[in-house]
C-alpha cells in the first residue's frame, strides 16, 4: 500500500502529531496507527495522512497501514509493552528501521542492547531520560548534547558543548585533569570538523567532545566543559512519581541542598527511603502557605515534575510568585506549554516534543542512532569481541600499536566494564567499544576481525 521511503507511526498523541506534521511538511507518506477513532478526524483534517484505528499488537493492523513496504516504523503509543511487541512485529513483517519509546529512562540505560535484539528496534529513545538531560543542563548550567549508555549503564558516552571559560579550554588534552576512568574520543570544532584528539590537543570554546566515562564519574567530567559553578545550590523538586526521581536522582550530591515534595504520603515515605540525603517533605506543591513555610522562596531552582501539566504549571507560577530563582515546569500537552508560557516566565521543558525532536534528528541525519550521527558518519562506533583470530589477543594496549584514530574505549569483561589504560591486556572474550575513523576502519577489522554489531 506504501511505497519504500513512508513512515508508519504507532500512537497519535502529541510525539505522533508532531513528527506526522513534520513529515508530511517533507512530502513523506505517513500512516497512523492507534486505538482512539476520535483522533481521526483531527489528523484528516489537519494532515494529509492515512489513519487506521487499532492496536499496535495485532499484525492485521500493522499489514493495513503498510508496516511490511516502510522505510521507518515509529512505536510512539504511551504503553511501551506495545512499543517493544509492535517493533518486534513490524521488523518481522519488513520495516527497514523501527524507532521504539521507553517510558522509564533506567531500561534504556540498562537493557539498550537486549531491547535491540530482542525487539528490533534500531532507535530507543526515552522521554523522561531527554527532559531530565534538560533540566539538570539548566539546574547545574551544563551544556550535554545527547548520553547513550553501554555495559549496562556503567559506561556513558555524551556530547559536551565546550564553553568559554571552563578548565577544559585552558590546557592541552594531556594536563587536562580528567577523571579516571574517562577518555575524549571525539572532537567537533566550531566547523562540525571530526577528529580523534591527540593528547596535545586544546579543546576551544564552542567546539564539541565526544567523552567516554564511568557513569560515577560524569558529573565531574561535566563539570571541566562547563563555567558555572553550582555545587552551593539549593533546589526544590516538586513531585515523587517518576520524572521528578529521575531528576532528583541526578542531582544527588551535585547541589548543596536538594528538597523533594510529594503530596501522597505513602510515595513521600518511598521517597525518603530512596533519597536519604534529600529532605522529603509531604504535603500540597499548589499550596503557598505550605511552600512559604518549606523555604521555597529562598530555593534557587524550583521543578515542577508532577504527572498533571495542570498541577506542574499552577505550582511553577505559585514558586515563582514567591521568588523561587529558576523555575522550570514538565509539560506534557502541546497546548498546555504554550498558554502557560506566555502566563509565566519560567522554563517549560516537554519530554514529548524532545522526543519528536530527537526523532526528527535521526531521520534527518541518515538513520544514525548513536551519538556519532552529529560527526555524519566520520568517527564509527564498533563493538567488537577479542576472537582467536585477533592478532591483539593477550597484547597489553601500550604494546597494540593502534594507528591514530582508532581508540579502545571501553572493555567489559563478564560483568564488569571499565575504560582501559595502556597496561590492560586484552583477553580472548573481552568486549570492545572502539572509537575509529573512517579511515582507519580497515585497520580496527585486521586488529579485531570478529565483530559482534557495528553501529
Amino acid at each position: 500500500m506504501k511505497n519504500v521511503g513512508s513512515t508508519v507511526i504507532l500512537g497519535g498523541g502529541e510525539v505522533g502529531y508532531h513528527l506526522a506534521r513534520t513529515l508530511v511538511d517533507r512530502g513523506r507518506p505517513v500512516a497512523i496507527v492507534d486505538t482512539d477513532p476520535e483522533l481521526r478526524q483531527r489528523y484528516e483534517e489537519e494532515l494529509d495522512v492515512s489513519f487506521f484505528v487499532g492496536n499496535g499488537t495485532d499484525i492485521r493492523i500493522l499489514k493495513a497501514a503498510g508496516v511490511g513496504q516502510a522505510e521507518l516504523f515509529i512505536a510512539a503509543a504511551d504503553a511501551e509493552e506495545v512499543n517493544l511487541v509492535a517493533s518486534a512485529f513490524a521488523k518481522h513483517l519488513g520495516a527497514r528501521r523501527c524507532v521504539v519509546r521507553l517510558e522509564d529512562a533506567d531500561e534504556l540505560s540498562v537493557y539498550r542492547s537486549e531491547y535491540e535484539q530482542l525487539f528490533g528496534a534500531d532507535l530507543l529513545l526515552s522521554p523522561q531520560h531527554l527532559a531530565t538531560i534538560r533540566v539538570v543542563n539548566l539546574v547545574l548550567g551544563y551544556d550535554t548534547q545527547e548520553i547513550d549508555f553501554f555495559a549496562h549503564g556503567q559506561v556513558q558516552l555524551r556530547t559536551i558543548a565546550i564553553q568559554e571559560g571552563s578548565a577544559i579550554t585552558q590546557r592541552s588534552l594531556r594536563k587536562a585533569k580528567l577523571p579516571p576512568g574517562t577518555r575524549v574520543v571525539g572532537y567537533l570544532d566550531q566547523g562540525h570538523e571530526l577528529s580523534i584528539p591527540d593528547p596535545e590537543q586544546m579543546p576551544a570554546a564552542g567546539g564539541r567532545a565526544i567523552v567516554l566515562c564511568s557513569s560515577d564519574r560524569a558529573d565531574r567530567v561535566e563539570r571541566l566543559f562547563a563555567c558555572a559553578k553550582q555545587s552551593d545550590r539549593v533546589v526544590v523538586v516538586a513531585g515523587g512519581g517518576l520524572m521528578g526521581r529521575a531528576v532528583a536522582r541526578e542531582l544527588t550530591g551535585h547541589v548543596k541542598h536538594l528538597m523533594i515534595l510529594e503530596r501522597n504520603r505513602d510515595q513521600a515515605g518511598l521517597v525518603a527511603e530512596e533519597f536519604p540525603r534529600a529532605d522529603v517533605l509531604c504535603g500540597d506543591v499548589t499550596n503557598v502557605a505550605f511552600l512559604r513555610s518549606h523555604r521555597v522562596p529562598e530555593a534557587d531552582t524550583f521543578v515542577a515534575a508532577l504527572g498533571h501539566d495542570e498541577a506542574n504549571l499552577m505550582a511553577a507560577l505559585v514558586a515563582q510568585e514567591l521568588g523561587a530563582g529558576q523555575v522550570i515546569a514538565m509539560v506534557r500537552r502541546s497546548e498546555t506549554s504554550e498558554l502557560w508560557r506566555k502566563a509565566g516566565s519560567f522554563r517549560a521543558v516537554s519530554p514529548r516534543f524532545l522526543a519528536a525532536e530527537r526523532i526528527r534528528e535521526y531521520i534527518e541525519n541518515g538513520y544514525r542512532a548513536n551519538l556519532t550521527s552529529l560527526a555524519r558518519g566520520a568517527l564509527r562506533l564498533l563493538q567488537r569481541e577479542v576472537s582467536e583470530d585477533s592478532p591483539a589477543i593477550n597484547t597489553a594496549l601500550g604494546d597494540l600499536a593502534a594507528p591514530q584514530g582508532l581508540i579502545v574505549g571501553a572493555i567489559q569483561r563478564g560483568e564488569r566494564a571499565w575504560i582501559p589504560v595502556g597496561s590492560d591486556r586484552l583477553l580472548l572474550g573481552d568486549e570492545l567499544l572502539l572509537f575509529v575513523h573512517e579511515s582507519k576502519l580497515p585497520e580496527a577489522d585486521r586488529l579485531f576481525p570478529e565483530s559482534v554489531a557495528t553501529t
